[in-house]
């Protein structure tokens, strides 16, 4: 019985001195790992708020300098010019130059510029409206714009005089000219008499004779295009009609292609490049005039795309390539036409009209200009014609 009242009194000892420590309210020794850590958060913690106090700032307001808004008569190759715009952060300053025929250009002109000064070296187009702005942008990419300024560019230069009177190749028509590795060049014609000399000219001005007999036959109302990289002669008359079909890198050195293409000899024919192949429309030769179509990816191999296309024969046509499609214009059958006729292939022509609104006519030219088909000239029933005409 002594012995289970001590064990008692033993528990209740130690429960007391367990409660005793548990509430004792001296003095504790601080944590230093934790005292850290909070130190630590507390100082990121700072760093972000004044992160959050100092924000960015955009570049401060600039003004255009030059071309001035409403300038007109403003050369084809520009030079712009705006203010610095100065940055209150002191980031470093670029610029985006913007232009278009839009009243708010949304394309980059030139971008990232770090001067303020602008030359431009591709030229613009005459008589048009062009709209620019600048965008100043920092480092972070806060940006401010300026306003938007208005010109027009001058007209065409029109001389008084001719860039040359009397080139040095001879007075003549019915030859052919292109543009070719960036020269101008006459091939052939009429003077009196037919020619197959070559002339090519960087100005306009000075003219150089790459040869002066090229071993094609002189001939006029041949055609030529620039298709691979080469110089291409096709057909014409030289007493007789011709079918012959001649290449050249450089003017000088001709190759024929072929002394005899399928397609019948023939002049006043038309030649356009489509679709990556030469091609050959109607003309006049033997049996007279013609409606058949021709094409060739190498101008060694010809193939008949169609032999009687639904435009009638015809010669002194035009042909272009426009909207992605082969056209052909007017021309004389046993009449003058003003009919219009396009294919996508060659084969399948669609009559786009029977009857322009412009005369009948053939010998006129026809080209692509501000997405435009354009008919100039020619000649009809009245005589000759200076008519300009544009098909949308």
């Amino acid at each position: 019985m002594r012995n289970t009242n001590w064990i008692f009194a033993f528990f209740l000892f130690g429960t007391m001195l367990l409660c005793s420590c548990s509430n004792d309210d001296g003095p504790s020794t601080p944590d230093p790992v934790a005292e850290e850590e909070t130190t630590e958060e507390e100082a990121i913690e700072e760093e972000e708020e004044e992160e959050e106090e100092v924000a960015n700032n955009a570049p401060g307001p600039f003004n255009l300098i030059g071309v001035t808004d409403g300038a007109v008569g403003v050369d084809v190759y520009p030079t712009f010019s705006w203010q610095a715009a100065t940055d209150p952060d002191d980031d470093a300053v670029s610029y985006d130059l913007y232009l278009g025929l839009a009243e708010d250009p949304t394309e980059i002109y030139a971008e990232n510029l770090s001067d303020t000064r602008f030359e431009v070296i591709n030229r613009l187009n005459t008589y048009d409206s062009y709209y620019w702005k600048v965008i100043a942008k920092d480092t972070e990419n806060a940006s401010i714009s300026s306003e938007t300024n208005e010109f027009t560019i001058r007209g065409l230069n029109l001389p008084t005089e001719p860039v040359s009177t009397e080139a040095a190749f001879s007075k003549r028509s019915y030859h052919t000219s292109v543009i070719f590795d960036n020269k101008l060049w006459v091939i052939g014609g009429y003077d009196g008499s037919r020619k197959n000399d070559v002339w090519f000219s960087t100005d306009g001005h000075t003219w150089t004779e790459a040869t002066d007999s090229a071993p094609f036959s002189p001939r006029s109302s041949h055609t030529s295009v620039v298709f691979d990289d080469k110089l291409w002669v096709i057909g014409g008359a030289d007493g007789d009609y011709k079918n012959d079909v001649w290449f050249s890198t450089d003017g000088n050195t001709w190759t024929e292609a072929t002394a005899s293409a399928p397609f019948s000899p023939r002049y006043s024919h038309t030649s356009v490049i489509f679709d990556n192949k030469l091609w050959v429309i109607g003309g006049r030769g033997d049996g007279g005039r013609k409606n058949d179509v021709w094409f060739s990816t190498d101008g060694h191999t010809w193939t008949e795309a169609i032999d009687s296309a639904p435009f009638s024969p015809r010669k002194s046509h035009t042909s272009v390539v426009f909207d992605d499609k082969l056209w052909v214009i007017g021309g004389a059958d046993d009449f003058y036409e003003n009919d219009v006729w396009f294919s996508t292939d060659g084969n399948t022509w669609t009559e786009a009209t029977a009857s322009a609104p412009f005369s009948s006519r053939e010998s006129h030219t026809s080209v692509v200009f501000d997405d435009k088909l354009w008919v100039i000239g020619g000649y009809d029933n009245g005589g000759f014609k200076n008519d300009v005409w544009a098909l949308e």
